[in-house]
């Protein structure tokens, strides 16, 4: 391949559709085209040799081929774009930049409103987009600059990255407003007598929830896993199940429902609220502006 002949937004595209698993939701990430987004694999499938991507019910999987290069191209292609910014400088007031945050579903209402009516002010053209934390690659999303910051109650990553405490958190009790049994307090007997839900967020600290009740002889009191917080709050105003979640945002939720808080009868740890980001975007004018802002408006 004679890399002078060689049209460097192929890659481009390659990488959205390695990122978004389809063609469709690629083109709509990069504002292309289905039929654009499909010529482009099409040039870039001819220029390698290879099909590098094989369609399946649930979307599209990439070739042993385009797994060993998507590393190296996601990694050029961060270098560019930093190289870029770093050349152009940052100005939030005229940015277009868009910045990729991993957020859970609880980071989002609790970050996201305060965050974005910032932005209005300060940085209107400025998007954000939000993605799961996911169990796997998420320190490598972070280090080739597909993601910007990671935030909220997160694991240690491991050399190679900064993070910066926010503000400590703990967890609370939510139970229905109403319930039968539990009125201004639980006690240890009701704890471990009633039917817990639990959340299990893929890629955050919150599996301490899962590992403390274990602990305490309660997984057999464990009847309901979901996936995320946002649904606790209707299912535990309908039913006398308790659940744990964070203090800060059991808050916000408990003003829209018939829910209330209480504290939790048996040790559970605190734990820190931090953004976290990889080292080669630390000096990155953009992604330094951006956990100021994270700082500024969430640090205790």
């Amino acid at each position: 391949m004679n890399i002078s002949d060689f049209d460097l937004n192929l890659l481009v595209v390659f990488d959205a559709v390695l990122a978004e698993g389809g063609i469709s939701r690629a083109a709509d990430r990069l504002g292309l085209s289905q039929p654009a987004v499909s010529n482009a694999l099409a040039r870039l499938r001819k220029a390698t040799g290879d099909r590098l991507f094989v369609r399946l019910a649930n979307g599209m999987a990439p070739t042993p081929y385009a797994q060993r290069i998507a590393g190296p191209v996601r990694q050029a292609l961060a270098t560019i774009s930093v190289s870029l910014s770093e050349s152009q400088g940052f100005d939030a007031a005229t940015s277009e930049r868009s910045f990729g945050l991993y957020l859970t579903d609880l980071g989002e209402v609790f970050f996201l409103p305060r965050l974005l009516a910032r932005l209005s002010r300060v940085a209107p053209a400025v998007r954000i987009r939000t993605l799961p934390m996911p169990t796997a690659a998420a320190q490598d999303a972070l280090k080739s600059g597909e993601v910007d910051l990671a935030v909220g109650n997160l694991p240690d990553f491991r050399a190679g990255f900064y993070q910066q405490r926010l503000f400590r958190e703990h967890y609370v009790c939510v139970v229905r407003r109403d319930h039968p049994a539990i009125r201004e307090r639980i006690t240890a007997r009701q704890f471990t007598a009633a039917s817990h839900a639990i959340v299990t967020p893929a890629g955050t600290g919150h599996g301490v929830i899962e590992r403390s009740l274990i602990e305490h002889n309660l997984e057999s009191r464990i009847v309901l896993r979901v996936q995320n917080f946002l649904v606790l709050p209707s299912i535990i105003a309908m039913t006398d199940l308790i659940a744990l979640v964070p203090h800060s945002v059991g808050s916000q939720l408990s003003r829209n429902n018939d829910i209330k808080l209480l504290p939790v009868p048996i040790p559970l740890p605190a734990f820190d609220v931090k953004q976290c980001w990889h080292e080669r975007f630390h000096d990155d004018e953009g992604n330094r502006w951006l956990r100021q802002q994270f700082a500024e408006l969430f640090t205790s």
